[in-house]
């Protein structure tokens, strides 16, 4: 669509949360390698972790503004800055539409256009990895492998079983949010702490599936 519509008026906008797997980086360079445009930057600075500290409050799917300062904020004051009519488009996918209408409402609010082209298509997301690996060529972020996205490692925003994995393949940044648990003084969940949910899973069978010959496969052919 870039390359049929408007090619030179693109820009290809990353709020980064400098809390990603440093393969989104390479895969989003790749991608605008690609596509010939640059990345432009909007950034607030912080990694999710020195949010926190200045907060002195963990993010949550109730409360996520870790997404709201570093993310949304960003965008919006990147969009304040443009001086001729514009159109916000959005990656969602065929199943994606209730996020496409909060982000639809909340940027027509402040008078920004948006559009869905994949949400248009149907196209779910397997179909998109699919197409970006097989057709595009493109090796997706190495943290698919494991994960349901490419969010911060971890995302606070995610249930048991995302921490579980981020647990059994990023115990660097498992480690890192148990000591923000202790920092902080609360806890993600509201039964167990992190450090909790570890000893169980150090100590029993697994309770989340994880086979390791189901994985989906990363790089293009």
């Amino acid at each position: 669509m870039i390359n049929q519509e408007h090619h030179a008026d693109t820009i290809l906008l990353h709020t980064p949360t400098y809390s990603e797997h440093p393969d989104a980086d390479r895969f989003r360079n790749q991608f605008a390698d690609l596509l010939k445009l640059p990345v432009t930057i909007q950034a607030d600075g912080r990694n999710i972790w020195q949010l926190m500290d200045n907060e002195h409050c963990l993010p949550s799917e109730r409360i996520p503004f870790c997404s709201r300062i570093l993310k949304t904020e960003q965008a919006i004051k990147f969009y304040k800055t443009m001086t001729e009519d514009f159109i916000v488009y959005f990656g969602y996918d065929g199943k994606e539409w209730r996020r496409a209408q909060r982000s639809m409402a909340r940027l027509a609010h402040i008078g920004v256009k948006t559009a869905f082209p994949l949400l248009k298509t149907g196209w779910e997301d397997k179909l998109i990895k699919e197409f970006i690996r097989d057709t595009l060529k493109v090796c997706l972020p190495e943290a698919y492998l494991y994960l349901n996205h490419n969010n911060c490692l971890p995302c606070f925003k995610g249930g048991k079983q995302h921490f579980y994995q981020i647990w059994k393949h990023y115990s660097e940044y498992y480690e890192k949010a148990e000591k923000a648990e202790y920092n902080i003084g609360h806890t993600v969940f509201k039964d167990k702490s992190l450090e909790q949910l570890r000893h169980e899973w150090e100590s029993q069978i697994p309770m989340f599936k994880d086979e390791d010959d189901l994985r989906p496969c990363m790089c293009a052919l």
